[in-house]
């Protein structure tokens, strides 16, 4: 007799909880603070961004998942010396999961920038808690939980549309149908919404959206980070593919305020792949998603900022300041010293100002200057009038063989 089929969850529980010892409890104790909570308060709440990671200290928190309209249900009950947290407090987005404390509890709540220290500077341990971030956030994509509820029909074009767009950036969801599932009909009898209105989106905020564009739903679910403008970005990189992510990874490794951008989801081409079998260091092969989903938080665990989907419409000069200024699609604008084009053939969508058509000699030459390797970033060939160069910023384009 065959045993029982093994849940995702019981099958690396190990790997997905690990309960730390008093050495590392204590070794990391610098870099938070600890906090107290009384018996029925929420640690934290599934749409609504955490102060950080925890390391419980005593007492015992339940970590419940919202499903549907259903009632939460348990994932896990963590016990003194158990670490929490998920991707999301990596990034500073919204948790997709409650924490509710059922006696009194004492944490060690790390911030997030204080978590990417860790993850940095204790290797052994790092390992152990990313590894455990990255399962967790696999389970919560295969059960849906914590994430915006689409409700619609699964051939309406929206919605596959819009749950290409969470699927690609990695975040869990849920579909109701109304032609199958009564609560779906219930919902849209309740709110009024007619056929041309779906599909609608419940976000875990409890905002409610009428078949919205892509940017509204990732405006309401907290996946677009808030930018400052007066902020001025060591490297800012164009395009969130393989190229891109890389470029991020190393620029942030060394410390680098690093900003990475695209209109739609990290992974870019390769991202869409079902199979890629002649990347470096996969010799059995390894599916897009899996590997740009890699690089994605690897570029996140060392701090870059990803903005996405934010699209970048325009560049200019700001040769006072000695930056970049990258104008965006909903009219915000970022600035930055550097700047990385990465977004293969799009790139030719980017405004650049051509400084023969400009009375100001400090604008960028225009498309037909591109001089670029497919290889390696080469520095901006400058071919316009004399620019004293050691107040103008450097501009890089990687990618394809492709010029305009």
């Amino acid at each position: 007799m065959r045993p029982a089929a093994q849940s995702p969850i019981d099958a690396r529980h190990a790997e997905m909880f690990p309960v730390l010892a008093l050495s590392e409890i204590g070794r990391i104790s610098r870099l938070g603070e600890r906090r107290a909570y009384p018996a029925g308060a929420r640690v934290f709440s599934t749409g609504e961004i955490a102060p950080g990671a925890f390391v419980l200290l005593s007492g015992q928190v339940d970590i419940m998942q919202r499903v549907g309209d259903r009632d939460a249900e348990l994932i896990v009950s963590h016990a003194p010396g158990s670490f929490m947290g998920e991707l999301a407090q990596l990034s500073g987005r919204p948790a997709l999961v409650d924490g509710v404390a059922r006696g009194p509890v004492e944490v060690l709540v790390i911030p997030q920038r204080r978590l990417r220290d860790l993850l940095v500077e204790e290797a052994e341990l790092g390992e152990r808690i990313m590894r455990a971030l990255i399962l967790r956030r696999v389970a919560l994509l295969r059960s849906g939980g914590g994430g915006p509820i689409i409700v619609g029909g699964a051939d309406n074009a929206d919605v596959l549309r819009l749950e290409g767009f969470l699927n690609r950036n990695g975040h869990p969801h849920q579909r109701l149908d109304p032609g199958i599932d009564a609560c779906a009909q219930t919902l849209i009898d309740r709110f009024h919404i007619t056929p041309r209105e779906l599909p609608i989106v419940l976000c875990p905020s409890g905002e409610m959206l009428r078949n919205p564009s892509e940017v509204a739903l990732a405006r309401c679910i907290g996946l677009v980070v808030t930018l400052e403008p007066d902020r001025i970005y060591d490297v800012a990189i164009v395009g969130a593919g393989p190229a891109g992510l890389a470029a991020a990874v190393y620029a942030a490794s060394e410390g680098l305020s690093t900003l990475v951008l695209d209109c739609r989801a990290f992974g870019g081409q390769a991202g869409a792949s079902a199979r890629i079998e002649n990347y470096l260091g996969f010799p059995t092969g390894i599916t897009g998603t899996a590997l740009m989903a890699r690089a994605y938080t690897q570029a996140q665990k060392f701090g870059a900022e990803v903005a996405i989907p934010e699209e970048v419409r325009r560049l200019d000069v700001e040769s006072g300041a000695g930056c970049f200024r990258l104008t965006l699609a909903n009219a915000e604008r970022v600035r930055s010293r550097a700047v990385i084009i990465a977004s293969g053939a799009r790139y030719r969508r980017l405004d650049i100002p051509d400084w023969r058509r400009s009375r100001d000699p400090r604008c960028i030459t225009g498309r037909r200057r591109w001089r670029h390797s497919f290889v390696l970033a080469r520095r901006w060939r400058w071919s316009g009038p004399a620019i004293p160069l050691g107040r103008l910023p450097s501009i890089w384009r990687i990618g394809s063989r492709r010029s305009g």
